[in-house]
């Protein structure tokens, strides 16, 4: 029985994790169980894009040592990684040093083991960019957040947006163009503001067509995904609520479909992705 799942346990228990961290991040995470007993093959689908380094990780049963598997079968994309000989009851865990295609890749899992058994399949990776470092709670002290690398975007942002979309850098692009204009609003609705706000607003109205541009496929959830990572604390709510408000009365015209391109501060039809 296969099951093509990504970042989905259809039967149970499933961790998925997005990349949090500069080095050996988590790329795909699953929690597998043997209910039947009966032989189960499982598919994690994974992008190889915008990470280097891979290695796979299984851990045999829980922490405690129980529920171990006595047999399984590992394979990426067709070549076998782990084989039923590398199992038993006293192997813990297992890792392995594997190289992904840079697109979709399957990592086929199949459980050989009396109901009860579990595994924890991780594939780790590093990613390629030069990303600064995720910044905690301090990111969100201060309405600005912390831009270690000075380019003029909050760090959680960046590395939101780069490990969100690594094999894109045309959204990349555009979510970044998108981001500005959020991110102003919030500073200048506290600045009490008006005109900077106004000026916020257009410069969305263009992003939001470029966006749409680049992506047509439901880009207002792209939107306010974004929109939420950076009006995540109570002040920046209030500088963005602020803006809005001075907002009122307010009119901004948008583009016909055929002018969104020139709405990008970028070319987007020169990128293959």
């Amino acid at each position: 029985m296969k099951e093509s799942i990504t970042c989905l346990l259809l039967l149970l228990a499933l961790v998925c994790h997005a990349p949090d961290a500069l080095a050996g991040q988590v790329v795909v995470e699953q929690q597998l169980l043997s209910v039947t007993g009966e032989p189960v093959t499982r598919e994690l689908v994974f992008s190889g894009s915008g990470f280097a380094d891979f290695v796979l990780k299984v851990r045999n049963g829980e922490e405690d040592g129980s529920q171990r598997i006595s047999s399984a079968l590992v394979s990426l994309n067709g070549t076998k990684v782990l084989i039923p000989a590398d199992f038993n009851q006293k192997v813990q865990s297992l890792e392995r040093a594997i190289s992904p295609l840079p697109g979709d890749n399957v990592l086929a899992v199949t459980l050989r083991s009396n109901p009860g058994g579990s595994m924890l399949v991780q594939v780790f990776g590093t990613p390629t960019f030069q990303l600064p470092p995720d910044p905690g709670s301090e990111g969100d002290a201060t309405l600005e957040g912390v831009d270690v690398n000075g380019n003029g975007i909050r760090d959680d942002i960046e590395r939101w947006i780069y490990l969100t979309y690594p094999n894109s850098e045309k959204m990349r692009r555009a979510l970044i163009q998108e981001y500005y204009p959020m991110q102003n609003m919030i500073i200048h609705g506290h600045q009490q503001d008006r005109d900077a706000v106004y000026n916020d607003m257009d410069a969305m109205q263009r992003s939001s067509e470029c966006l749409f541009y680049v992506y047509q496929n439901s880009p207002h959830k792209i939107t306010a995904e974004l929109k939420a990572r950076i009006v995540n604390t109570d002040d920046r709510f209030y500088g963005y609520m602020e803006s809005s408000r001075q907002l009122g009365g307010g009119s901004f015209s948008g583009r016909h479909p055929s002018e969104w391109k020139s709405s990008c501060t970028f070319d987007p039809d020169v990128m293959s992705d």
